[in-house]
């Protein structure tokens, strides 16, 4: 008879299962972190040439952070941006649609276009056309950070993506702060 280490899985009839071992959560957190400020830098050169190349009376409601500012006290606005909409969103834009390409066995490329364009066509609809704009970047690029983490498993994938979501919205947080009006 063997000894087991703690951390053996063994099943009912005495059976060894393999233990994959969990991913590092401080790896993951400091990639979330790197993906989400990449996003928002990203995000804001979009922002900038479209704002540029678009004439104003093609944008749209203002839906930025800039509005829920106004309208939030502190404490539940950073409640809303870093807890909870990352955590929906993630949810929403990144785990179903791309849970459910996998599934079809739609390719990488493919799905991180789908889900930009269902990103972009979500933020179309509740802010218009420069928010939609916008939304595609960064909607293909969190597309790419859950499809990146996704080999190692699920969890993984999710909480990087909804971190990265959550460092994105504190950058872009902390940029209205100092005046920029997205």
């Amino acid at each position: 008879m063997q000894a087991r280490s703690s951390d053996d899985v063994v099943n009912p009839e005495g059976v060894e299962l393999v233990h994959k071992p969990s991913p590092p959560v401080l790896k993951l957190a400091l990639a979330g972190l790197g993906w989400g400020v990449l996003t928002c830098l990203l995000c804001f050169v979009i922002l900038t040439l479209t704002k540029w190349l678009l004439p104003s009376q093609y944008w749209g409601a203002h839906t930025g952070l800039a509005k829920f500012k106004r309208e939030m006290s502190l404490p539940l606005l950073v409640f809303w941006v870093i807890i909870y909409s990352p955590i929906l969103e993630t949810f929403l834009g990144q785990l179903l649609p791309l849970e459910i390409l996998k599934r079809m066995r739609v390719n990488r490329q493919w799905s991180i276009f789908i889900g930009a364009i269902f990103w972009g066509i979500v933020h179309y609809l509740s802010g218009g056309l420069l928010h939609a704009i916008v939304a595609l970047g960064s909607g293909a690029m969190f597309s790419f950070v859950y499809l990146r983490y996704r080999g190692q498993g699920v969890a993984a994938a999710y909480t990087t993506t909804a971190f990265s979501r959550a460092c994105n919205n504190t950058a872009i947080l902390i940029a209205i702060s100092f005046g920029l009006d997205a």
